[in-house]
């Protein structure tokens, strides 16, 4: 495989950084994945728009020439502009220093895998997922005023905790808690419920990352007319759920069939209406 460090292409197998690396040693850093489809990218404004977001939020300098176009064109060295890809782009503040960064400065990697399906395909099986007991996402509130983790940093150890629990457990996903003990997000995806027709979904204040199909979906729900609340959820509102689904910028929608250690039965249909439009935007 190869990928784009900085500009230049290189094989995957040479070295690229030192053990001095910031995202390395203190999670210094920030990532997005992005889908091509038949070398499209109709959601690279997102990704950029969070992105740059996140570079200011960390006081990372952000070059003038890096933008959505610049980052399109190094993506095209790798995929020459055709093809279906998983594209993962990382940023990281660049030298030395120990908590105390010597420089601002900036560097980027590209990595490019190749898939085969050229739109979101919705999965015939529902999924299987399960509840991560511990609670590591913090959630804002008027008293602590926090700062939700609304990037996606290079320090991504609940998740990663997660997907060891749903691994250990054999499941499809995972649904993590916030601080407060509600539910915040799936394990690499943010989290929906379909209750009457109506959509619901914890608010970025909750934990969860501002994911780029998460906003998609969102305006995709309005423009058909679905009633949208971003909301606090409890686990107790689970069960009561007709539909339950799963969303991030790979996979686009996964509706889910069963909660592990919950009789209930969700159905998929919300999801496949969603589905549907979101593929007519990508070629739109």
């Amino acid at each position: 495989m190869l990928i784009n460090f900085n500009g230049n292409i290189l094989t995957d197998d040479q070295p690229i950084f030192t053990a001095g690396n910031r995202a390395f040693r203190y999670g210094d850093g920030l990532f997005e994945s992005i889908r091509v489809f038949d070398g499209r990218m109709p959601f690279l404004g997102q990704h950029w728009q969070r992105l740059s977001a996140g570079m200011a939020y960390l006081k990372m300098h952000v070059p003038d020439f890096f933008s959505s176009d610049f980052f399109e064109n190094e993506i095209q060295k790798l995929t020459d502009g055709t093809g279906n890809w998983r594209i993962r782009l990382t940023v990281w503040r660049t030298g030395g220093g120990l908590y105390t960064p010597e420089t601002n400065d900036t560097e980027f990697l590209i990595e490019a895998t190749k898939l085969t399906d050229s739109v979101f395909a919705l999965n015939h099986v529902g999924l299987k997922i399960g509840i991560f007991d511990q609670q590591l996402l913090p959630v804002q509130t008027p008293q602590t005023n926090q700062t939700p983790h609304t990037f996606k940093t290079a320090s991504a150890l609940p998740f990663v905790l997660a997907a060891i629990c749903k691994k250990e457990a054999s499941l499809d996903d995972i649904i993590l808690f916030n601080t407060a003990g509600r539910l915040a997000c799936g394990g690499s995806s943010n989290l929906f419920l379909v209750k009457n027709g109506q959509l619901h979904t914890p608010p970025l204040s909750e934990g969860c990352v501002a994911g780029t199909m998460r906003g998609t979906v969102l305006r995709l729900a309005q423009q058909l007319g679905i009633e949208v609340f971003e909301r606090p959820i409890e686990l107790e509102f689970l069960p009561e759920a007709d539909e339950l689904f799963l969303t991030n910028a790979i996979q686009g929608i996964r509706w889910v069939s069963k909660v592990e250690g919950m009789e209930k039965s969700f159905v998929k249909s919300l999801s496949g209406q969603l589905v549907e439009a979101l593929n007519h935007a990508i070629y739109c």
